[in-house]
């Protein structure tokens, strides 16, 4: 049996992964850590001490929890800052025993992503870190940044703190991969407790091309041009995703226990079509059994050739209608494509409304919310297709993939 969770992350990512190898000991994977908090029915709600902790609990009160592979995906509060928490507890708690023992980790930090600062912009003397802290103090000087872009800069910081507590945890290195975890033609499949995972992004070469306009925008003369030039770096409100952040993330392909699950942050679908090209991986692999949809769903990162793509059959949305995700038009793109197919879609929040009402491209109908959508969808797309809520009551919506009969 393997069990895919998303847990409620509010409007980011926290999911869990568990299975098992011939009866063995049971796996568990923590891939991202949720946003530092948010409100449900006007309440307060923190994504790790009410939901990601009483939820490991739920799945084994004695402690530490063994965890065979901690990930986070990329460098937005979104995704980390859960997992930056438990890290800091599980130093705190040294020489004892934390919540949690992790086997391996995977991260790649902002610094190991782009490297050192150029010359030109560097103190010889500053650390990395401290150099990249005033360019984000620089940044967010600017009363033109966006929000989004605000939230993006302020997780550099936590990155920053999860790295060093991963060092002090002796998780550092990306065990197995040694290095960054980037998709390279050639590179064989890493083998983790008893799962096969196979690195779709970030694309070593796209990597290299956010490095270059990193470089180029620091490198800008006066401070209206470095900041309007960072800007564009971390703008995800464009027709296609071009934040750093989000392209940099990681993005896995996994086959454990004759199942398949493609894990894709929030990076964007096109670049994940590239990559399984260039990576010349079967088309015999692109039928899924889960698929978290990029992005929380966002219209920036599901691009009609990644939406046809792939065909699974289960497709999970991560979000809770801030910044309008998911998009309408990306949830009836999915269903449009895949709905004479048996599939399900799989929400963690159910009370979704736009901030514009939606017209569906087919039948015409106006819709509000992601459940009237929902609804007319079932009408106007007649076929086996269905949709899934989390129960409120629950911390996690479940996938259960059972063994196939022999």
């Amino acid at each position: 049996m393997v069990v895919f969770e998303a847990l409620n992350a509010l409007y980011g990512d926290c999911l869990l992964l568990r299975y098992k190898i011939g009866g063995q000991l049971s796996r568990i994977w923590i891939v991202d850590g949720g946003p530092r908090s948010g409100k449900v029915a006007g309440k307060p709600l923190s994504v790790w001490l009410d939901v990601l902790l009483p939820r490991l609990k739920e799945i084994d009160d004695e402690q530490p929890l063994a965890v065979a592979l901690g990930m986070v995906s990329h460098v937005d509060d979104d995704h980390i800052n859960g997992l930056e928490r438990l890290t800091a507890d599980l130093v705190a708690a040294q020489p004892l025993p934390g919540i949690v023992e992790f086997k391996r980790f995977w991260f790649n930090s902002f610094d190991a992503m782009l490297g050192p600062l150029p010359k030109a912009v560097a103190k010889p003397s500053a650390a990395t870190p401290l150099a990249v802290a005033e360019v984000k103090a620089a940044f967010l000087a600017d009363g033109n940044a966006s929000t989004e872009a605000q939230a993006v800069l302020e997780s550099i910081g936590q990155g920053i703190q999860l790295a060093t507590n991963l060092q002090s945890l002796g998780l550092a290195g990306n065990s197995p991969v040694i290095g960054l975890v980037s998709a390279k033609p050639g590179q064989a499949a890493f083998s983790v407790d008893g799962a096969s995972i196979t690195v779709l992004g970030p694309l070593q070469s796209r990597l290299d091309k956010l490095r270059a306009k990193w470089v180029a925008a620091l490198k800008n003369p006066t401070k209206s041009e470095r900041t309007a030039a960072l800007q564009s770096l971390f703008a995800t409100d464009t027709d296609l995703d071009a934040s750093i952040p989000n392209l940099s993330s990681i993005v896995v392909l996994v086959d454990v226990a004759g199942k398949s699950l493609l894990l894709t942050g929030d990076a964007r679908g096109d670049d994940i079509v590239a990559a399984w090209k260039e990576l010349s991986l079967p088309d015999s692999r692109r039928k899924l059994d889960v698929l978290k949809v990029p992005h929380h769903g966002s219209f920036a990162n599901n691009p009609e050739n990644f939406v046809r793509f792939f065909e699974a059959t289960h497709y999970v949305f991560s979000a809770n209608g801030k910044y309008d995700n998911p998009d309408a038009p990306v949830v009836e793109g999915y269903v449009s494509v895949h709905f004479e197919r048996q599939i399900t879609l799989h929400f963690t929040n159910n009370d979704i409304k736009w901030s514009k009402p939606y017209t569906m491209a087919r039948g015409g109908k106006l819709v509000h919310s992601l459940q009237d959508l929902l609804t007319e969808m079932k009408t106007a797309y007649a076929g086996p297709w269905q949709y899934n809520f989390r129960d409120p009551g629950k911390h996690s919506i479940e996938i259960e993939l059972p063994e196939l009969s022999t």
